[in-house]
């Protein structure tokens, strides 16, 4: 049994109107499309319906390529807004996004999508805790350190590690430290890998809030 179009699920409304009022001409007997911003909407017979809003413009522009997040910037703040609300499919998006950003070696969307992550329910990120261990479990991703002329490189992870001017590092743990403040609660293995890169951003004096640097002593209550 085939679908009719009564049948097809309508589009979530998250308030996303073109922000002029669109008529269609008169007599016409077919739809109209307007394509703005904030998405894109048919018109037949007076009524509207919105085909595409900016959220799905936002993840058709970052599953293409994750560097282009901020192409579509009215989808990602709406995103940011309701990151409270975010379910397992956005998890799963983000952390798509988040791999590929990676692997691209771009900071700028890296940065931009740990900070919807940060912003997303704890239990949620809980939920995908393998993958999320998999991904910052990492020195390259979670550290940053200043290229100097005297920087020891033997401390430092084996392999290419991505460059930004004149640091190494993605640096995620100084970028979007809430995050692996949310981390750390997950797991003790997950613990114990943010307490090091806190313990080591220390070390290299990389700025962190009292609650990592806490962390990275072992204080009571801390685990460690």
């Amino acid at each position: 049994m085939t679908d009719t179009p009564s049948d097809k699920p309508e589009h979530p409304d998250r308030g996303f109107r073109p922000r002029f009022t669109y008529e269609q001409p008169a007599g016409s007997r077919g739809k109209s499309f307007v394509v703005t911003p904030e998405g894109a909407f048919s018109y037949e017979g007076g009524k509207m319906t919105t085909v595409a809003d900016a959220v799905d413009v936002f993840w058709s522009a970052v599953e293409a390529d994750p560097r282009r997040w901020n192409s579509a910037l009215k989808g990602y703040d709406w995103l940011l807004e309701h990151a409270g609300e975010a379910s397992r499919e956005d998890l799963r998006r983000a952390l798509g996004w988040l791999e590929g950003a990676l692997g691209l070696r771009d900071r700028t969307a890296t940065v931009a999508a740990c900070r919807y992550l940060a912003a997303m329910p704890a239990m949620l990120l809980a939920s995908d805790y393998g993958r999320l261990l998999a991904i910052f479990n990492s020195r390259k991703v979670g550290m940053v350190w200043q290229l100097t002329p005297d920087l020891d490189k033997r401390p430092l992870p084996s392999g290419p590690i991505p460059r930004f001017g004149n640091e190494a590092g993605f640096g995620l743990i100084r970028a979007v430290p809430e995050l692996y403040l949310k981390l750390a609660m997950f797991g003790i293995e997950m613990e114990a890998v943010v307490a090091g890169l806190a313990a080591e951003a220390i070390r290299y004096g990389v700025s962190l809030p009292p609650e990592l640097v806490e962390l990275a002593k072992g204080e009571p209550g801390q685990g460690k």
